[in-house]
């Protein structure tokens, strides 16, 4: 399933499903000027929001799998720092950032 949050220089997708017993939660943010896209959920930003220390291996990871509970939690997070707007420009500058030395991909 596919969640849609718009921002001003990104949109932004919360991806989650379920295969089989196993829980999948990945952000991916699309550059509306730019036409790229990247998964998000690894940068410092979004991590700092979820909590999660830089000894979790999922700081490497662009999709998480996740316990149910997990999933749940990740995704209400995820629209209540997306849908503010401070937050969002905030995530936006650090996307800019991430762009120039990321690995976006064109659409």
């Amino acid at each position: 399933m596919k969640e849609y949050i718009r921002g001003n220089k990104y949109d932004f997708m919360i991806h989650h499903f379920k295969i089989r017993n196993k829980f999948y939660f990945s952000i991916e943010a699309v550059s509306k000027h730019r036409l790229t896209h990247s998964f998000i959920n690894n940068m410092n930003c979004i991590l700092s929001e979820f909590n999660i220390g830089i000894k979790n291996k999922r700081i490497m990871e662009s999709e998480w799998i996740v316990t149910e509970k997990e999933i749940k939690k990740f995704i209400n997070q995820t629209k209540n720092f997306l849908e503010d707007k401070s937050f969002r420009i905030y995530v936006e500058e650090q996307l800019d950032l991430d762009r120039v030395f990321g690995e976006w991909n064109k659409l």
